[in-house]
């Protein structure tokens, strides 16, 4: 798809009140600051016949969760499951990038050189460009060489004039090899936000300022060049296109979406839980920290006593799923500790507990239902299924047998009604509420771990707790410690193909690469200085059969001079300027020509846009290995 950084540009000046004027020459870039803003798109999309699609890529790759395994992701991971994450229309990300001066770029080694011309642009060779790319659901920032040939218009609109000798217009992109379509909004007359911008007709538009040495506007010292693109089939900017994965021409044609933003590593902050923890204590409620890198995922930071935010955020895929409002596996009310969290019997973090119950409810469910439950849709033995969620259940717990009996039978409420048949009244409930059998089986995580917790109370008070398989009494709250491999018989585990442990720990999770489907927004601010210009002699006198350095004239010169070459064949042709202390100071062309003589145009002014000090000066004109050197005085 095509998500490049960098839309480059051409235009005439035509004023109403101006003199006409054009902006011919070279000019190269020397400032950039970028925004990139990611949201969270539908997988379900319309497509450009009406029709509601949903693409290959986002089909075999998306998700707006987080996908985590234990103790590792990838082939040798134990538990996988999935974590709420984002919602369509949530910001995912934003990006800043402040390149501000030609020091910033040279270090991100982008460089860029174009010829303006009129309703032309030719960007040359040696320009480096910034985009995105995404592999195997993991996004980087990649720095590409590119050259290309495009044609512009600004819409026939009239500039808008800008006090110190500035005039701006709207620009947009007509045709290009590599870059998006923009439009050109009338800059005099149209309004952001409401003719042009974020949730108008004209969502992707762009602007072009020439700033004057003067108030003659006849020499133009540089360009503010800005835009706002949108992935969108209009922009032709994050759509379905050839070279993307499991690319389908079909979802091309009807201008389907798939722009993604690839993680590997997911925001984590390492301050809410001890800061929780904190809070927790106040209200008598223990929370176990631990005691190295307590990261968690899906924290918001907590506020410092001044009100300075304390996020403490890094990217990382290894962090625990600690949840103490509810909102990741419970669905919960969105308060803290208001009695409706999943994971609030474990510590309020997913543990091996939570793991081994969640693996129970599926695979109890699943085999209830292969085995006739739900053979009738209209009358599904619910008891069957929390028969067999219960077995599967207590079985990865190491519940003993009497344990299970008691567990069954045990009441759970003031009416005396039993675990057994509450569990069977209440999924009965959701599935009446038309709660999916996912949906059921998620709600009943807390449920389950709820009533072990409080039956294993009442039993122990009474003096027959529930016991595992070795006579040790069940423990709901394994939060205390980390689990580890190290706690587990693996022997055992060979024998009877389970993992059994009845110690238990906090999950310490990793993250998959999860590819989260995006609409990507770019918002650039750059800034060009002229370098000068290069213009084709015509002049039957001079003989172009050889590369030959004719001089620059004037000499002395101030403020521009023209340095003149032959080429006597078609190649690329390198123009540099030099310092006498071998500093580089300029390039002033950097493109392919045809055989003929030319003029380069230097302005005296460096990289950076400063006028040079006086002084000598070396140029250096380079053709495939060959090379022609010349002086210049520049006087100020």
């Amino acid at each position: 798809m095509k998500k490049l950084l960098f839309v480059f540009l051409s235009i005439v000046i035509n004023f109403s009140n101006l003199p006409a004027q054009s902006i011919n020459g070279n000019f190269e870039l020397d400032s950039l600051v970028v925004n990139y803003t990611l949201v969270a798109r539908d997988m379900v999309q319309t497509g450009n016949d009406g029709n509601q699609y949903t693409t290959t890529y986002d089909d075999s790759a998306g998700t707006h969760e987080v996908w985590i395994g234990w103790p590792v992701a990838g082939d040798n991971s134990l538990f996988d499951f999935a974590l709420p994450y984002w919602s369509v229309g949530d910001t995912m990300a934003t990006y800043d990038v402040p390149l501000s001066s030609a020091a910033a770029l040279s270090a991100f080694g982008l460089g860029l050189n174009t010829d303006f011309s009129d309703g032309a642009y030719t960007i040359n060779a040696g320009s480096v460009y910034p985009t995105t790319d995404t592999e195997d659901c993991v996004t980087e920032q990649v720095f590409l060489p590119i050259q290309d040939a495009g044609t512009w218009t600004n819409g026939g609109f009239d500039p808008k004039v800008l006090p110190g000798n500035k005039v701006r217009w709207g620009w947009g992109i007509i045709t290009s090899g590599v870059f998006a379509s923009f439009e050109a909004p009338n800059m005099v007359t149209d309004v952001l936000g409401t003719d042009y911008g974020t949730g108008t007709p004209m969502e992707s538009w762009g602007y072009i300022q020439a700033n004057y040495t003067d108030d003659t506007y006849s020499a133009v010292d540089g360009l503010n060049i800005g835009w706002e693109a949108h992935d969108s089939e209009s922009a032709d900017l994050g759509v379905v296109s050839d070279g993307d994965p499991f690319f389908v021409q079909a979802e091309a044609d009807l201008g389907l979406l798939n722009g993604m933003l690839g993680r590997s590593k997911v925001p984590v902050d390492s301050v809410t839980i001890p800061a929780i923890a904190n809070l927790a204590s106040t209200m008598g409620i223990t929370i176990n920290v631990p005691d190295v890198n307590p990261y968690m995922v899906g924290g918001e930071g907590v506020e410092t006593p001044d009100g300075t935010p304390g996020y403490g955020a890094l990217d990382t895929n290894i962090f625990y799923v600690f949840d103490p409002i509810g909102n990741l596996l419970g669905g919960g009310d969105g308060q803290m500790f208001s009695g409706d969290e999943a994971l609030m019997f474990t510590g309020y973090y997913a543990t091996w507990n939570t793991l081994i119950t969640m693996n129970g409810i599926a695979e109890g469910v699943y085999e209830a239902m292969v085995s006739g439950a739900g053979a009738d849709p209209t009358n599904i033995n619910f008891g069957a299924i929390v028969d067999s969620v219960i077995e599967y259940t207590t079985y990865y717990w190491e519940f003993d047998d009497a344990s299970v009996t008691a567990l069954k039978a045990a009441p759970v409420n003031t009416q005396g009604t039993s675990f057994r048949d509450a569990a069977v009244a209440q999924v009965t409930a959701w599935a009446t509420m038309g709660l999916s059998f996912e949906k059921i089986g998620g709600a009943l995580l807390p449920f389950i771990q709820g009533a072990v917790t409080n039956v294993q109370a009442a039993l122990t008070a009474a003096g027959t707790p529930l016991l595992y398989f070795d006579d040790t009494p069940i423990v709901v709250d394994d939060s205390g410690h980390d689990l580890s491999m190290t706690d587990f018989d693996l022997a055992e585990a060979q024998e009877y193909g389970v993992l059994w442990n009845n110690i238990g720990g906090r999950v310490k999770a990793q993250s998959y690469a999860n590819c989260f489907p995006a609409k990507w927004t770019q918002r650039v601010n750059s800034h060009w200085t002229y370098m000068g210009a290069l213009t084709t002699v015509d002049d039957n006198s001079i003989t172009v059969d050889r590369f030959e350095l004719k001089g620059n004239y004037p000499n002395p010169f101030n403020p521009t001079t023209k340095i003149r070459f032959t080429n006597d064949r078609s190649s690329n042709v390198k123009v540099t300027v030099y310092a006498l202390t071998g500093e580089k100071v300029a390039t002033i062309m950097n493109k392919s020509v045809k055989a003929g003589a030319y003029d380069v145009s230097w302005n005296g002014r460096n990289t950076n846009g400063k006028v040079v000090p006086t002084g000598m000066y070396l140029y250096d004109i380079e053709s495939e290995g060959r090379r022609l050197q010349g002086k210049m005085l520049f006087l100020k």
